[in-house]
């Protein structure tokens, strides 16, 4: 795996981010992820990636504030169409997914909202309908626990680091 010489090779996603780069030195990445989850796009031909940091899964239900990655259903498309213009080409997007936990639960919490269930629900169904398939073994998603997502925009690596251990793509 590449590792990053420095935190100054990284470029990290905060809450409704997102980012597109033909850099090879640079590695993208979600600290901590819970509910939201994180979209992580590569073209390894162009070498070409992108990733979102996606927070919630519908734009219906809030205010929309300029481009940002915020609602899967917005920030999926976008994502897609920031990676064209960067030169990938979309048959060969390797395409990951990381993160829709539930991070809230136990008996006070049954029956509540799981936004970390709807938000894969949501990437799932804004994948289809742009008819794009993920990688194959390509989720780490589900779950009680935060992770943290890299994607090493030069080879396309995709590492996925938990408190139990950490998994490569």
């Amino acid at each position: 795996m590449t590792q990053p010489a420095s935190i100054a090779d990284s470029v990290v996603l905060s809450l409704s981010e997102w980012h597109v780069t033909d850099d090879p030195d640079l590695v993208l990445m979600c600290l901590g992820l819970g509910s939201c989850v994180a979209l992580c796009l590569h073209d390894p031909i162009a070498r070409i990636g992108g990733m979102a940091h996606m927070v919630l899964p519908d734009s219906s239900s809030g205010r929309v504030m300029g481009q940002n990655a915020k609602f899967v259903d917005l920030a999926i498309p976008m994502l897609v169409e920031q990676m064209q213009a960067a030169g990938a080409i979309r048959s060969r997007l390797q395409i990951n997914i990381v993160g829709g936990a539930r991070m809230l639960s136990g008996p006070a919490f049954a029956g509540t909202l799981d936004v970390g269930a709807r938000n894969l629900d949501a990437t799932r169904g804004a994948l289809e309908r742009l008819h794009l398939r993920l990688t194959v073994n390509a989720e780490e998603i589900g779950g009680t626990h935060g992770r943290t997502v890299r994607l090493c925009v030069g080879s396309g690596e995709v590492t996925v680091s938990t408190g139990g251990g950490t998994h490569e793509w």
